[in-house]
């Protein structure tokens, strides 16, 4: 019985040495093929930083670019604002001047209107009175 418990362990073991190299060996094909994908990825990652290099770069002066015309724009704003507020401020100043003109001269017109409607009238009552 000893022989066969002995023949019987010999025969698991040569079985579990003979799964382990064939496990050994799938191992190694499947490192293979990793280390080839990773060789595969790697190539493609410096394939994509060589193009990328130059999108970033021409990235930061369309950045650049955009930030100069944009200031530009501002500064054109507050020009336009300027002059949209010397405008107000001219057409204030006209109808200022405008009022101002007014009150002085409207009254002395008025009373010269007057006086001389006055006038006219008299003129036609002393020649209506006249007549009759």
């Amino acid at each position: 019985m000893d022989m066969t418990w002995n023949t019987v362990l010999i025969i698991f073991e040569i079985i579990a040495l003979a799964s382990l190299s064939v496990l050994c060996v799938y191992l190694i094909a499947v490192l293979v093929r990793l280390r080839s994908v990773l060789v595969i990825i790697e190539d493609d990652i410096r394939e994509l930083s060589a193009k990328a290099i130059p999108v970033f770069e021409n990235l930061e002066i369309i950045t650049d670019k955009v930030k100069n015309v944009t200031e530009s724009l501002d500064e054109q704003v507050d020009i336009v604002k300027q002059s949209i507020d010397s405008v107000k401020q001219m057409a204030d100043n006209i109808v200022d001047f405008e009022r101002r003109v007014q009150e002085r001269i409207e009254e002395p017109v008025m009373d010269t209107v007057s006086i001389i409607a006055a006038m006219v009238k008299g003129v036609r009552t002393f020649v209506a009175r006249l007549r009759a």
